[in-house]
């Protein structure tokens, strides 16, 4: 993906959204966690998809951008969100990019409600989960969640 849209100018961040965002983000990953054990991949992985659009939005959200910048220019798209937030200065963890690759395509076009009987490799969802759980560390550390004054 190639960023075409520079980050706003001047931006009044909105740390107090990023922290929800955020928040949203950890409840995504217990429920993506519960899935696992339960045996409902999809789902599972449909969390993670949520999991990583939230983070990397509320990353975003914290250091460069606002929610109406992240509607019109990001989306619902995981790979556009990872590339912003590099852009943006997030360092994120391994094996993102590949995970970003394999949910994108069908999370972007719904299928993982259009789609529940579908297949996944059996050993993605545990994957999938430790690098949301990675990318929720990294973004807590690489964020500005401070309380605005």
């Amino acid at each position: 993906m190639t960023t075409t849209e520079p980050f706003p100018r001047q931006i009044d961040l909105d740390r107090e959204l990023a922290r929800a965002q955020f928040g949203n983000a950890e409840v995504s990953l217990r429920g993506a966690k519960w899935a696992v054990s339960q045996g409902m991949q999809n789902s599972a992985l449909h969390s993670v998809a949520i999991v990583v659009e939230l983070a990397l939005k509320s990353y975003l959200l914290s250091v460069a951008t606002s929610d109406e910048w992240n509607r019109d220019h990001i989306r619902h798209d995981l790979d556009k969100a990872l590339s912003y937030a590099e852009l943006a200065g997030l360092t994120p963890p391994a094996g993102l990019r590949e995970l970003t690759a394999v949910l994108h395509p069908h999370f972007q076009r719904g299928g993982f409600q259009r789609e529940p009987s579908r297949q996944w490799p059996d050993t993605l969802t545990d994957e999938a989960c430790q690098i949301a759980t990675a990318l929720l560390v990294e973004v807590k550390a690489q964020a500005d969640f401070r309380q605005d004054s």
